[in-house]
């Protein structure tokens, strides 16, 4: 079978639940896969069952006598084992039942067509690198998808939903209230435009603390509906053209009074498909190589700044670049090697994503006052310890046998957060 007429899989990957959308073979959007006919739900719990034969499966909340496993997921993120009756087994291997189970169980509704690609998300955490890392390993090397998967976080596949909605929505930015498992999270993005191309910046904010999920679990409508509308006004003092709001709890009646105080100005959805659909979106993209050229997606972890460093007359145009926006500020580490003499300075000059005018940065480090005027060499190291946080480090490397190393090293941070 060619690669255009296989199916294109989003799955939103949770510690409670899961959900399946597919992106068919010339098919425009995708579909969620529901997997009760009776109910017509499209979510299954994230757990595994075993019957009285030692068989597992997946599925619906099972017939009285069948084993329901621990929970597995966390513990499969953490490399910890699950105990188990007669022994425990490490959460790793029970999620990889249960996706074994899962693919196999939207095989068998789709008999006629092979499963291409797997695009799945995870929320954001502390364990995020960790999630992402595992999930990688499981669908490329123990279910056949290497070079066939992509594994997103909830923002990214917010991102990947919400450019593929009509431009209006999104073009004076869009916004999202999860209300998760662990509580309510806040996701966001806006657009700049920069060279002829949209930015999309993104980040969220974490207000499980404030609203957490056991809230809902007691059942406190009225305090769930007073905590959210006081987190949604702060939250939206930006002005959004869109807002979405996603999770369970948001089916519930009182949530149509509070989102319709968020209407004004700006238009409101609700749906529980949101990060599967941003993930048929982006795997489509990948395995039909529709790379997009008019946007570029930033998330928390790529900057949003070009830096150059510049030569003593900062007022010139060019320069040589150190790090460029959208890059993994992780993966920056940028060495140049300088003559400069007692007297010289070093410029920086940092230029914000859709900006025109840059912010320069004057470096004149005691060290460069080793050996009066007489030429000097250093080596300009450049690294992020956060997306709006630059190091510059500069370090004496000598000159000749004359002038050897001392070794020193004079550091600065920049932070530019206050430019986004």
């Amino acid at each position: 079978m060619s690669d255009t007429e296989k199916l294109v899989l989003g799955i939103d990957l949770c510690d409670d639940i899961t959900q399946v959308t597919v992106m068919r073979p010339r098919a425009a959007e995708p579909d969620a896969v529901c997997f009760d006919a009776r109910t017509r739900k499209e979510f299954l719990p994230t757990l595994l069952y075993e019957n009285a034969d030692g068989a597992w499966y997946i599925g619906e909340v099972p017939e009285p006598g069948v084993t329901v496993l621990p929970p597995f997921f966390r513990a499969a993120i953490r490399n910890e084992t699950v105990e188990m009756k007669g022994g425990s087994l490490s959460g790793r291997e029970l999620l990889e039942h249960y996706i074994s189970l899962l693919l196999h169980k939207v095989s068998e509704r789709f008999e006629e067509q092979e499963i291409g690609f797997v695009a799945v998300t995870y929320e954001e955490g502390s364990e995020e690198g960790s999630a992402k890392a595992v999930l990688y390993d499981i669908f490329e090397k123990t279910q056949g998808f290497a070079g066939d998967c992509l594994v997103l976080s909830h923002l990214e596949a917010f991102l990947h939903f919400v450019i593929r909605q009509e431009v209006g929505l999104w073009e004076n930015g869009s916004a999202a209230f999860d209300y998760s498992a662990k509580g309510l999270l806040f996701y966001h993005m806006e657009c700049r435009m920069a060279g002829g191309r949209r930015l999309l910046l993104a980040d969220y904010k974490d207000y499980s603390e404030v609203l957490p999920a056991e809230v809902v679990a007691r059942g406190e409508t009225a305090s769930i509906a007073s905590a959210f509308e006081r987190l949604a006004e702060m939250a939206l003092q930006q002005r959004y053209g869109s807002l979405f709001a996603t999770g369970r709890v948001f089916e519930g009646e009182w949530v149509s009074d509070v989102l319709r105080m968020f209407s004004r100005g700006r238009r409101v959805f609700r749906g529980q498909n949101l990060y599967t659909q941003g993930a048929c979106y982006a795997g489509t993209e990948v395995f039909r190589r529709e790379g997009n050229v008019d946007f570029s997606l930033l998330t928390p972890e790529q900057i949003t700044v070009d830096v150059f460093l510049m030569a003593e007359n900062a007022e010139q145009e060019d320069g040589v670049l150190l790090a460029k926006v959208g890059e993994a500020f992780r993966n920056i580490d940028s060495r140049k090697e300088v003559l400069l003499n007692g007297t010289d300075k070093l410029s920086f000059k940092v230029v914000p994503a859709g900006e025109t005018t840059p912010m320069l940065i004057r470096v004149a480090p005691k060290i460069t006052e080793l050996r009066g005027d007489a030429t000097n060499r250093y080596e300009v190291r450049l690294f992020f310890v956060k997306r709006d946080v630059m190091v510059i480090q500069l370090k004496d490397t000598g000159f000749g046998v004359f002038y050897p190393s001392t070794h020193r090293v004079y550091e600065e941070i920049v932070d530019f957060s206050h430019l986004e």
